[in-house]
């Protein structure tokens, strides 16, 4: 919550739902929104500041809910603005935030008592994941065969870790409710995913975010995403291969050596793109 109190990423508008940027050039982009959901439902349940956090909590649910787009059995939301780093034009759809918007009313129907509800709105932004990459969706499969949701469906695969484990963990929210058989096979579908390609995500002396620029993650990223995101992945499958990754780059990122690599890359790597091409 404090990046969102200290207006890390914009202002709050008349009804305290966050923003980003300021002023006149503000606009509301619907994974902040749905984050914050997410924190506010915690906090929550954590006892804190009850009141306050369910009234975020109902008004961060109530905009998801006034910004649905229907198509067809499917519930989605655009992003209505461009994604330069990945060739996005206005109106795309993201798989991480269709993930984390089914984890949002899962938790909200729940809370509130409204569980059909919140479910039959879930199942329809499942539906959404059998949507191919080809026809305006965000499943694709790799060259191996794999299946992944795109984060950013690019026309060249990105295949953003966090962002396909968002979507996964979105998906399996939705499977401890139904134990549906469908949803099972989905989850274990995107396992194997994970544990055939995460070793495409290290560098060998730190993390990388995606498959198409293999940049580096952020130190924030590789911290609090990367290896939190291994050791659920590791609770929640039993998987050793996703222990043995969190603990590998969290020996990484407990390295002077490492960091000091690391900071040099950061520097160096645009560079190197730069000049090769």
């Amino acid at each position: 919550m404090h990046h969102f109190d200290e207006n890390y990423f914009g202002q709050f508008d008349e009804n305290g739902l966050p923003m980003v940027g300021f002023g006149a050039d503000a606009i509301y982009n619907q994974i902040y929104i749905i984050q914050f959901g997410l924190i506010t439902h915690d906090l929550v349940l954590s006892g804190v500041d009850i009141d306050k956090n369910t009234d975020r909590l109902k008004k961060s649910v109530q905009w998801l809910e006034a910004n649905e787009e229907k198509i067809g059995e499917t519930i989605v939301w655009r992003n209505h603005f461009e994604n330069p780093r990945y060739g996005l034009e206005s109106g795309w759809i993201s798989g991480m935030y269709q993930g984390q918007a089914m984890s949002l009313y899962l938790r909200y129907g729940q809370l509130v008592g409204e569980e059909k509800k919140y479910l039959e709105k879930a199942n329809k932004i499942y539906n959404f994941f059998d949507t191919p990459f080809e026809n305006g969706g965000v499943k694709r499969f790799d060259k191996q065969g794999l299946l992944w949701f795109e984060e950013y469906p690019s026309s060249e695969p990105s295949f953003v870790l966090n962002g396909f484990i968002y979507a996964f963990l979105g998906i399996y929210d939705l499977w401890r409710i139904t134990s549906g058989k469908d949803e099972k096979a989905t989850i274990d579908s995107c396992v194997e995913t994970l544990k055939k390609s995460i070793i495409l995500y290290d560098s060998g002396y730190w993390s990388v975010y995606d498959q198409l620029k293999k940049e580096l993650a952020t130190k924030y990223y590789h911290e609090n995403i990367h290896i939190p995101l291994m050791e659920v992945l590791h609770n929640l499958t039993g998987e050793e291969i996703f222990n043995h990754y969190q603990k590998r780059w969290k020996k990484q990122l407990n390295s002077k050596l490492n960091n000091n690599l690391v900071h040099l890359m950061y520097r160096v790597q645009p560079r190197l793109k730069k000049f090769f091409g």
